[in-house]
């Protein structure tokens, strides 16, 4: 899933750069890409019997590891925090990404300081973390979950546009940020849109 996830954030590449260009150095797309490359190098060699967590924690560890800037970190920690909630798990399942979105947020609060509304992936994180966790999840489907999930991240993606940044260089801009939605946040819309792709071609094919 992380592969298949990594080539479309790579194919986006282009698209992203463009975002960051308006806000920063235009190098996100770029970062990115090294980041899932590394991680694809990185798990390329795991034992195929490891669980979720060790799976996680090493995609996170590459990924910091491939990349420079802030969202390496803060995307690298995601990942390596959302590993703890994993353990012992093989598979995933709805309640395993419903502690895994809690953790991730939890993990870019407690790494980056922002808030919800200061117009970084967090906001996309939080959108979708709050769209499971408000919904009764026992009997819904990974696929259903993946998919809603994906679905509130990507519009909260698309109203960082509306906010003017916060934090981080951005910040400096002012109302200047104002009509370009946060590339750190159309990542994460990206990713998660990706992941519900692969579930739906998986069960297709089964």
């Amino acid at each position: 899933m992380l592969d298949f996830t990594g080539s479309k954030v790579i194919a986006q590449e282009a698209y992203l750069n463009s975002l960051d260009a308006a806000l920063g150095d235009g190098d996100h797309g770029i970062t990115m890409r090294l980041g899932f490359q590394a991680i694809t190098s990185a798990l390329s060699g795991l034992d195929p019997t490891v669980g979720l967590d060790a799976i996680f924690r090493k995609a996170g560890i590459a990924f910091m590891g491939g990349t420079g800037g802030a969202i390496g970190v803060i995307f690298g920690k995601m990942l390596m925090s959302g590993a703890a909630p994993l353990h012992g798990a093989q598979q995933l399942g709805t309640q395993e990404f419903q502690k895994l979105l809690h953790e991730m947020e939890l993990a870019i609060i407690n790494t980056g300081k922002a808030k919800v509304g200061d117009k970084t992936i967090l906001d996309a994180v939080h959108a979708a973390n709050q769209a499971i966790s408000d919904s009764d999840t026992t009997d819904v489907d990974l696929k259903s979950a993946v998919s809603k999930a994906a679905g509130a991240a990507q519009k909260a993606a698309q109203d960082t546009a509306e906010m003017i940044c916060r934090v981080g260089r951005a910040s400096r801009l002012g109302e200047r940020s104002l009509g370009c939605p946060d590339p750190g946040a159309v990542s994460f819309g990206i990713i998660l849109g990706a992941m519900a792709d692969w579930l739906a071609e998986t069960e297709s094919t089964a």
